[in-house]
């Protein structure tokens, strides 16, 4: 039997996001590498890239705008962070953007071994 649709399926993506303060001419490719090798063991394929490099946490960062417009929209099911201070170096600023992103259906994962609750960001 084939099916056929009108409309083609979307499949949720997987998005590593990134931010440093103050440039980083290496583009933080050692976190970059351990996210996309952990986004392969968990199954989630070749995640997209965010990067907002040089970007304080007090400033626009439109690489995080982006991903938490496409979030929105149902088009980002797995964020992968070495952890929530990439959001934010504000404790308050950085749960408020994972609860977004939550309540938008998509899961945050930290990077295992980068903190005392490294996994699943609640």
């Amino acid at each position: 039997m084939t099916i056929s649709h009108d409309h083609p399926v979307r499949t949720r993506s997987a998005a590593v996001y990134l931010r440093c303060y103050p440039y980083d001419h290496w583009n933080m490719d050692a976190h970059r590498w351990a996210l996309e090798d952990y986004a392969h063991r968990l199954a989630l394929g070749v995640p997209e890239l965010y990067l907002d490099n040089g970007a304080s946490s007090n400033e626009l960062r439109p690489r995080l705008r982006l991903l938490l417009a496409r979030a929105s929209k149902g088009q980002v099911g797995t964020v992968l962070v070495p952890g929530p201070w990439v959001f934010s170096l504000d404790r308050t600023t950085a749960g408020a953007v994972v609860q977004f992103l939550h309540a938008a259906g998509t899961r945050v994962v930290e990077l295992p071994g980068r903190g005392p609750r490294a996994g699943a960001l609640r």
